[in-house]
């Protein structure tokens, strides 16, 4: 299980990074060594390489517990030592954690497709500011941070348009990492928060914590 990458965002999320090169076999076999008795017989045999791959990453990095979800899907630890969230694409997976707040990652890859329906997840201010002829990859940041704020808040009837608001966000598109500003209006969870990015190979990455 070779990581790709570690680091600590000064926004106290901390991140791990895979780069998977295993087959299937070899990630579910090292899914039934970390995970022992508590691995899930369900995911062990029809499981995705991404689906063994993030709960490897979660196993590996949060041994002796046990991982459960919320009635809306978000995962969590049992015993609660931290709120985690986790993303893949592509040929990686990465996990997000912070001990006291609740977090939030997206990764993605450029796809030509939101060209085509950015209009649905951007709302009138962010389409005003992105002006006719927005650039893909600035488009993957909206998306990737509206994922991000999404899982972050963990209740579905969050809307993309309706709830999530990108205040700003760097059109530099040679930009390797930097940040971007929202607000969310979601009735209980109303708040203005940061969140950061990474780019490389076609790839980004958005993550965020938010006040639970």
């Amino acid at each position: 299980m070779p990581l790709d990458l570690r680091w600590n965002c000064h926004s106290g999320v901390r991140l791990v990074r895979w780069h998977i090169t295993e087959l299937r076999d070899a990630l579910a076999q090292s899914y039934n060594q970390i995970w022992g008795d508590a691995a899930n017989p369900e995911t062990l045999a029809s499981g995705s390489s991404h689906k063994l791959a993030a709960r490897n990453l979660i196993g590996a990095t949060f041994p002796n517990h046990q991982l459960l979800f919320s009635e809306h899907g978000k995962p969590l630890l049992s015993p609660p030592s931290a709120h985690i969230n986790h993303s893949h694409a592509g040929d990686y997976a990465i996990l997000a954690h912070h001990p006291e707040k609740s977090v939030g990652v997206d990764i993605e890859q450029l796809r030509p497709q939101l060209l085509k329906i950015y209009p649905r997840f951007c709302n009138e201010a962010e389409l005003s500011l992105l002006g006719p002829n927005p650039q893909l990859e600035t488009l993957l940041l909206i998306w990737c941070a509206k994922e991000a704020l999404y899982k972050a808040i963990g209740e579905k009837g969050t809307d993309f348009r309706e709830h999530l608001h990108l205040r700003q966000w760097p059109t530099d598109i040679a930009l390797k990492e930097g940040v971007l500003t929202a607000e969310i209006t979601l009735l209980g969870h109303a708040q203005n928060c940061q969140l950061h990015f990474q780019r490389w190979d076609g790839y980004a990455a958005v993550w965020v914590a938010i006040e639970a």
